[in-house]
């Protein structure tokens, strides 16, 4: 089982670092820490804290597609970590996906895992939401 979510996380951030090279307007160091990082995940595909410095860095070069990946691969292997739901609901909001922001948002606002400082935050974020995501209809 271990390797099968090794092997999903893997793929989940290749194809997320497919998108243009989102390294080429970021600092030479910040493009040594990325490389850095996604090097660290080839080497350790299914180790959660090398994937969330990956993500981190790829949030940091503007690669959003490429954190959002990873962090969707991290969920795979934990379904849990509200941290992880909260920094996708900000991923997605910052993509204009608002109906899954949302989504993130409360699984982690549900979360009893999820930190007291992080809760006000996610809720703001969520009260800043378009009203038109509420509901298809509206």
């Amino acid at each position: 089982m271990y390797k099968l979510t090794a092997i999903l996380l893997s793929a989940a951030i290749l194809v997320g670092c497919q998108a243009a090279d989102p390294v080429k307007n970021a600092s030479p160091e910040l493009q040594r820490q990325y490389n850095a990082a996604f090097q660290d995940m080839l080497n350790k595909p299914g180790d959660l804290e090398v994937a969330l410095n990956y993500a981190k860095v790829a949030t940091k070069v503007g690669d959003l597609e490429g954190a959002v990946s990873t962090y969707e691969g991290m969920l795979i292997i934990d379904p849990k970590l509200s941290r992880v739901q909260l920094e996708l609901g900000v991923l997605y909001y910052r993509l204009k996906s608002y109906e899954v922001a949302r989504s993130y948002l409360e699984m982690a606002l549900q979360s009893p895992t999820l930190k007291a400082d992080l809760r006000k935050p996610a809720e703001q974020l969520l009260a800043k939401m378009p009203k038109q995501s509420k509901s298809r209809g509206s």
